[in-house]
């Protein structure tokens, strides 16, 4: 049997969050950060990912879109470039969820268009069709998840 293992803080012991001042001498050095940054945010959904799979992250640490707006909120009392930065994260993440082989989305797409090419001709509307329902009930599934996670997180504090 194989077991990971997570480490959570006590109750009670918060963390202040990381700040790294990263500045750039000028304009090309300051988009040059800013694509090593984004292929950094990149990599984190697929991390995330990783160890949702692994079991050493919680589904509990998933927000959702009423998750997103709470801390989207947090984030803008901080000021707009803090605000700019969270929402540059946000689309990043969807880019990133966008392009994953879900039946539902773009990935899917993707993947039965490959099917396509290599077989040499589409699958079947009802492969098509049955595929999309089992993709649309487990996307709509985890939203119902992430959400109640999300309301009960701010109704308890």
């Amino acid at each position: 049997i194989r077991k990971a293992y997570a480490w959570a803080p006590p109750q009670g012991v918060g963390f202040e969050p990381l700040m790294i001042e990263v500045k750039a001498n000028g304009p090309v050095e300051a988009t040059l950060i800013g694509f090593d940054k984004t292929g950094q945010f990149i990599q984190q959904p697929y991390i995330t990912l990783l160890r949702l799979v692994q079991g050493t992250i919680g589904v509990k640490n998933l927000r959702g879109p009423v998750g997103i707006v709470d801390e989207g909120s947090k984030v803008a009392a901080q000021g707009v470039a803090y605000y700019l930065f969270f929402l540059g994260l946000i689309s990043v993440n969807l880019a990133v969820l966008n392009f994953l082989p879900i039946p539902i989305v773009d990935g899917g797409l993707m993947v039965f268009l490959m099917i396509e090419k290599i077989k040499g001709s589409p699958a079947s509307p009802k492969v098509q069709t049955a595929v999309a329902l089992v993709g649309l009930v487990g996307l709509a599934c985890v939203f119902l998840y992430v959400t109640f996670n999300d309301i009960s997180r701010i109704v308890t504090g």
